[in-house]
């Protein structure tokens, strides 16, 4: 058997096992499905869910390493090199860091970790990074993952349930680690994907972060894609959950599936179904990862810089010149205020004045 590697850059610890710890989670009781006190709304659950993950991440180290996780060596890896074009795209190659790994112990996982012929071929019609898609498989470890990555992204809802029912029963919900486990198909979410953006996020926004020669080839199978996210989003159990998703029963010989098929009348028409509405789906939903973790940077900063503000700047007697108050604030930290330009940062000084002098006049 050739064995998978060890995660990239970090110790060996044995890999997830397929005898399963079940880990009660609790997500946001306010919005949980089946609650008798709130009536329940998809929307509201999705928001809140996308809170506690920007949350739950420190951009204060100003990269977010992003971990996908699936259990066939195939999957992940085109999730990666997917987003690993979207952020360079959107410059943020230096800041987006996308990994892949696949749950070894899986029955779904091959006994070989080189990069399967199908990934080979997907990478190469998408252009995306031959020595990335080529590597040999890396071994998903339980342990040590979920600390040193700020994001993991289970390929489909088996697998996120997996990973957190295989939690140590020691867990609690202070430690995060439900937080930070999320399934891909929840990115396809205009709710989830724009819970930190200043705008009212669209999905043409999300469209428009993707390379255009590399949308041209998916946008063709995206809406027949769409309504089938949709169709599963809201045929849940008695209890909200969704059954399955757009992921769940993909496999990588549907790659050999065609692009265009014939209608009765000889006429050539993009495939409805298989591969291609996955592809779609899935590029999609690592634009959506990529512009929720861009607005997380955003938010986390604003924050910091306003109260950065509140606490150099609180008295009328305080207010100066906004260059004056530029220095100050840089070297007061030079870590917060680093993020944003001295446009940006003169913009934010005289708004803070403004109100400062507003409350005192007001009082």
């Amino acid at each position: 058997k050739m064995m998978y590697k060890n995660a990239k850059m970090r110790p060996f610890i044995a890999p997830l096992t397929t005898t399963l710890l079940y880990h009660a989670t609790t997500v946001v009781d306010a919005f949980s499905p089946g609650s008798n006190d709130t009536p329940f709304s998809l929307s509201a659950y999705q928001k809140a869910r996308a809170k506690q993950t920007s949350n739950s991440m420190d951009a204060s180290r100003f990269h977010f390493q992003i971990l996908f996780v699936d259990n066939t060596n195939f999957h992940a890896r085109i999730a990666e090199g997917m987003m690993a074009r979207i952020a360079e795209y959107n410059d943020a190659l230096f800041t987006l860091f996308p990994y892949s790994a696949t749950i070894e112990s899986s029955d779904n996982a091959p006994i070989d970790s080189c990069a399967p012929e199908e990934a080979l071929t997907i990478c190469d019609y998408l252009g995306l990074c031959s020595t990335t898609c080529s590597e040999d498989g890396t071994s998903f470890n339980l342990q040590n993952d979920l600390d040193q990555y700020d994001l993991i992204i289970a390929v489909d809802d088996e697998i996120q349930n997996l990973i957190l029912r295989s939690l140590p029963t020691t867990t609690t919900e202070d430690d995060g680690y439900e937080h930070k486990c999320r399934s891909l198909s929840e990115f396809l979410s205009v709710n989830f994907c724009g819970v930190e953006n200043s705008e009212e996020l669209t999905q043409q926004m999300i469209q428009d972060m993707i390379e255009p020669g590399m949308w041209e080839k998916a946008r063709p199978y995206y809406d027949a894609a769409k309504a089938l996210f949709d169709s599963k989003s809201s045929s849940g159990d008695d209890e909200g959950r969704s059954r399955g998703d757009i992921f769940s029963e993909s496999k990588s010989t549907d790659v050999y599936n065609p692009r265009m098929v014939l209608t009765e009348n000889g006429a050539a028409i993009p495939n409805q179904s298989g591969w291609p509405l996955v592809e779609a789906a899935m590029l999609v939903a690592c634009a959506g990862i990529t512009r929720f973790c861009l607005d997380t940077f955003d938010a986390q900063f604003d924050e910091a810089f306003a109260q950065l503000l509140g606490t150099h700047f609180y008295r009328l007697d305080q207010i100066i010149s906004v260059d004056d108050a530029d220095d100050q604030l840089r070297l007061g930290s030079l870590s917060v205020t680093g993020y944003f330009s001295p446009k940006e940062r003169h913009a934010r000084i005289v708004r803070h004045f403004e109100e400062l002098r507003s409350k005192f006049e007001t009082e």
